[in-house]
């Protein structure tokens, strides 16, 4: 009898210590991880606060949709969990940042570009709930680019009716200033060219021009961007689509021999530039989200002062990582079970036998 009580003591001593490190795991994984992950990012520093812009972007979020999931059944789940990481890191990000200009670089949608009027106008609520609903500042300045998942340009057709619902949800000139910055967006989509009608000289320092793209554009050279570098002369670019981070720039009036620069996790640092002497720079943002198949996720955190430049990647902890050791926890739960069973069921044919 004293056998079978102290057996079932450390049955249930083993049980107890099992759940409590299941729960601390979850704890971690679903809330501690993210504020830990933020000792890993460089903070990036100004010399004159008044002089200094601190800005954030942020590159294809693409919330997901409702009718594309390839397990459809379980779409509820993946827009709770993918929404909540975005939330998650974000809010880490910008409290990290403390930014005067939050960028979006374009597909912030999955579906965007195939979705009815009523999803369209669902999936900016949940958007503005993500990034909007617990950071929100009027002193910030929001900028918000389509992409080829909002109004299609990819596998779509774009349409006079697909932009006109996104820009009447963002609404906003193609022409943005900040201190001593101007932005301008440009739109390679529909093969779109600024207007600015003043005079542009890239060697002005005291104004910096910085083109907002959602497509690559040096990345990608065409016609298209020779117009937009000759007319525009861009100080530096950012740009998103390609769903990874890298630095490229060439001399501003040759446009030829690019440097591609890639940023990885493993190559992370404090780059930094002074603008308007000779290069022109393009900075592509990696994905803000886990679902586009990468674990190299992450925003992008800038800093212009007069016209230096310091850049870096604020990466993002793995959710696959996460989402692995749910199902392993999970496959081993449900083994236990099913040989808890089988033992249960050998048991009790043995003890029917002894009784026949």
């Amino acid at each position: 009898m004293l056998y079978l009580r102290s057996r079932y003591s450390k049955r249930k001593c083993f049980f107890y210590c099992l759940f409590m490190c299941l729960t601390g795991c979850i704890i971690y994984m679903e809330i501690f991880c993210y504020y830990f992950n933020t000792f890993q990012w460089y903070d990036l520093k100004c010399k004159q606060r008044d002089r200094c812009t601190k800005i954030l972007l942020v590159a294809d979020p693409q919330i997901i949709g409702n009718n594309e999931e390839i397990l459809h059944y379980i779409t509820p789940f993946s827009i709770f969990d993918s929404d909540r990481f975005l939330r998650q890191t974000y809010l880490q990000a910008y409290n990290f940042v403390q930014p005067d200009v939050v960028i979006f670089l374009g597909d912030l949608m999955d579906e965007g570009h195939r979705a009815s009027n009523q999803e369209f106008h669902e999936y900016i609520r949940r958007l503005f709930n993500i990034f909007l609903g617990s950071s929100t500042s009027t002193i910030v300045r929001y900028i918000w680019l389509p992409g080829d998942n909002d109004i299609g340009g990819e596998d779509s057709n774009i349409t006079p009716e697909k932009i006109r619902r996104f820009e009447h949800a963002f609404s906003q000139p193609n022409f943005i200033s900040y201190k001593n910055l101007n932005f301008f967006k440009i739109n390679r989509l529909v093969s779109e060219i600024p207007v600015y009608k003043k005079k542009r000289e890239f060697f002005d320092t005291e104004h910096l021009f910085i083109g907002l793209s959602h497509v690559p554009l040096m990345f990608k050279p065409s016609l298209f961007v020779d117009k937009v570098m000759k007319k525009m002369r861009p100080h530096l670019m950012f740009t998103a689509h390609e769903h990874k981070s890298m630095i490229i720039n060439t001399d501003a009036h040759l446009s030829q021999d690019y440097q591609i620069s890639p940023v990885t996790p493993d190559n992370n640092k404090i780059f930094q530039y002074t603008l308007g002497m000779k290069d022109t720079y393009e900075i592509l943002i990696p994905t803000a989200s886990y679902r586009m198949g990468t674990n190299k996720i992450g925003y992008g955190f800038a800093v212009i002062e007069n016209n230096d430049l310091q850049f870096t990647v604020l990466w993002s902890p793995s959710r696959f990582l996460h989402l692995k050791i749910y199902f392993y926890i999970i496959l081993c739960i449900f083994v236990y079970i099913i040989l808890l069973v089988l033992f249960k069921c050998v048991s009790l044919s043995r003890c029917t036998n002894k009784i026949f």
